[in-house]
């Protein structure tokens, strides 16, 4: 989860940095032009925690020859889509390194020599360190391999990233998206668990618009079936404990209750529900992997 971007068309250069980055667990992805940062940027913004730009490089993929007008460029579209996302400029001539100084006064700049690139490795190791997406997914390792491992839709984990950003809302007039978004995502686990296991949810539990069916007969059928007659002992395999079978249902029924304002008692649920949802769907995002 350690990954930066390089913009450079030298290839060789792309697989020397490469190297030395991976000894410093650090995972670089490489473009070769302004068209390849904008293929990553700011739509996997949250899978990076800075760019390394060269000072002179393509504006297309397509050009076959490195453009001056690249660098101004670069820094003007990452200025108008994520202007606090880190960034560091990189440069072989040493010439042109006091030249841009001179303009862009605000930038960490670095030449390509040993020393400067050590430098550069320090500030990509405090950015990696302190970039609060991949802060998040570290602290999370459990519920972010499922993404790693495409066990859930890829295009969720900003959701799910934004609802532990949003852990420790205060401000009950937001309440309301959060407990969106985990329905969302808690629908999704079954949906996956539906494509890739249908022995765990069979398509009898999905509803025609393709989300879960959360009835009592779903439930049964996930604890096993228990024959009530015979102290419970489960007739059929058995995919959830009672404890995760506990969670979800309080997933699925706060959720449904508190995204429309119908509390039976007009009761206004507090943060501490909040994070209880949270730790929940987590929990749920985990025990889903197992199959």
């Amino acid at each position: 989860m350690n990954n930066i971007i390089l913009i450079d068309d030298n290839d060789e250069f792309i697989k020397t940095f490469t190297n030395e980055a991976y000894a410093k667990k650090i995972t670089v992805s490489a473009q070769n032009s302004l068209e390849g940062l904008k293929k990553l940027l700011p739509k996997f913004e949250h899978k990076y925690a800075a760019v390394v730009l060269d000072i002179k490089c393509l504006l297309k993929d397509s050009q076959a020859k490195e453009d001056a007008s690249f660098i101004a460029a670069a820094l003007k579209y990452l200025d108008s889509t994520i202007p606090q996302f880190p960034r560091f400029i990189l440069t072989g001539d040493e010439s042109e390194f006091d030249t841009l100084k001179r303009y862009y006064t605000e930038e960490k700049m670095f030449i390509k020599k040993p020393d400067h690139q050590e430098k550069l490795f320090d500030e990509l190791l405090f950015s990696i360190k302190n970039a609060e997406s991949l802060r998040i997914k570290r602290e999370n390792f459990e519920v972010f391999d499922a993404f790693e491992k495409s066990l859930l839709p890829a295009n969720k984990e900003t959701t799910v990233l934004n609802i532990i950003k949003r852990y420790d809302e205060r401000d009950d007039t937001h309440f309301k998206g959060i407990i969106a978004d985990i329905r969302e995502i808690h629908e999704d686990i079954y949906k996956s668990l539906n494509i890739r296991n249908k022995n765990v949810v069979p398509d009898k539990y999905m509803n025609g618009n393709g989300s879960p069916s959360f009835t009592g007969d779903f439930y049964k059928y996930l604890t096993g079936n228990p024959n009530y007659k015979n102290n419970h002992i489960p007739t059929t395999t058995v995919y959830q404990d009672s404890t995760i079978s506990s969670q979800t249902k309080f997933i699925h029924s706060t959720c449904s209750e508190y995204i429309h304002s119908s509390s039976t008692t007009n009761f206004s649920i507090s943060s501490y529900t909040v994070k209880s949802l949270i730790n929940s769907l987590m929990e749920m995002i985990i025990w889903s992997k197992s199959f």
